[in-house]
């Protein structure tokens, strides 16, 4: 451990760290300064992006020991407060672009970081600049982000004024389809607006925290499960097991279908019998610390019997595929087709043109930059919340 001095939005913050900590941990976990949001963890998404020493930086994959004391650091908290905005943070507001908010204080910051250095942008510089420095959206389509730049680097030139990008009720007071702010929006351009992770900081000393132990293969019998090892870390508390599930360990959902074949059980909570795909949840470890539950989740063992792994959907429909769910075809559902008119008449027509083409397209149109974040309490009535 070493003490270090960093500068926080103007403020000198005397610190306690490990020299293998990364800047985002010490600001969040350390500093509570949740607008620096972690989400791949990997310097991939910017939703960690500060300004450090004058430069766009991503917290999540700089190491303490390469901070320098007296350090300068920019949080979205240091650009503007609900009270005293920023341009950026106004225009942001007045064209959508926040919408689930994750990546905004990133792309915020990012912006600001722009804005010192290049006062005058392109929409091709703003682009650039993002696609340079990480940043991703998963909600707006950038449209509204590069939009929000350009108007708030109009307003700090004396182009426009605040007030021409503050939204102003229509004389009729109809306000669908018009630029009225969403009520989080605030919340969401200052960094106050609180996500699943970011409860974990405010929580109470004695919080458990928990980490899954996960199969690291696509298929496979579960012949075991051994947590000695794991419970022997430190900090550990238990380790959970699909015995621990009290009642059915089963999550429904698939019943939905009329036509499904199964019963619609087909998902354990905890693995009991089979791995069914990559990352299953096989055990969950309870310890006093986020980094003491993901260390002893490393050191659970399981003995897994291999079987085919199918990764497409035409190599799980085969005929020699075994059954990924026993009891249940691999072909759980099979939708009824409606057929309209005959279209032969107009393929046949030599005034009409006809392009043939074979095409694939992913089922999943984009992904969440936000993790998977879950917590539970006691509440004063004894309710499990």
């Amino acid at each position: 451990m070493e003490t270090k001095t960093l500068v926080v939005n103007g403020i000198p913050r005397r610190v306690m760290v490990s020299p293998d900590a990364t800047l985002v941990d010490v600001l969040r976990n350390q500093l509570q300064l949740t607008s620096v949001k972690v989400g791949c963890g990997q310097g991939q998404c910017g939703a960690c992006t500060v300004i450090l020493d004058g430069k766009v930086t991503r917290a999540c994959i700089v190491k303490m020991r390469r901070v320098p004391e007296n350090a300068a650091v920019t949080t979205l908290e240091g650009i503007g407060t609900p009270d005293n905005l920023h341009p950026l943070q106004v225009s942001w507001m007045y064209h959508g672009a926040a919408q689930c908010g994750f990546c905004t204080p990133g792309f915020i910051v990012s912006a600001k970081g722009l804005l010192d250095s290049n006062p005058n942008p392109s929409r091709e510089d703003v682009r650039d600049w993002f696609q340079k420095h990480h940043n991703v959206c998963r909600c707006t389509g950038y449209i509204p982000l590069v939009d929000a730049v350009m108007d708030a680097a109009a307003v700090l030139r004396g182009e426009k004024t605040l007030d021409d990008i503050t939204f102003k009720m229509p004389a009729d007071g109809r306000v669908f389809g018009s630029r009225l702010p969403r009520p989080s929006a605030v919340a969401k351009v200052t960094g106050l607006a609180e996500y699943g992770a970011d409860a974990a900081v405010h929580m109470p000393p004695e919080t458990l925290h928990l980490a899954l132990a996960q199969a690291k293969v696509s298929h496979a019998n579960i012949k075991g499960i051994d947590t000695s090892e794991a419970e022997k870390m430190p900090g550990v508390v238990r380790v959970l097991t699909h015995k621990d599930v009290k009642g059915k360990n089963r999550i429904t959902g698939l019943i939905t279908f009329a036509d499904n074949k199964g019963d619609g059980w087909d998902r354990p909570i905890l693995n009991d019998t089979k791995v069914f795909q990559y990352g299953d949840a096989l055990a969950i470890v309870c310890a006093d610390s986020e980094e003491h539950a993901r260390a002893a989740a490393e050191k659970v063992k399981f003995d897994l019997e291999l079987l085919p792994e199918y990764m497409s959907a035409p190599e799980a429909m085969a005929p020699d595929a075994i059954e990924i769910h026993p009891g249940t075809p691999n072909i759980y559902y099979e939708p009824h087709i409606e057929k309209g008119e005959d279209t032969k008449p107009y393929f046949d027509d030599p005034n009409n043109v006809v392009v043939e083409d074979s095409f694939y397209t992913q089922r999943q149109p984009h992904l969440n930059i936000e993790p998977d974040v879950g917590y539970g309490y006691l509440n004063e009535e004894g309710k499990l919340v």
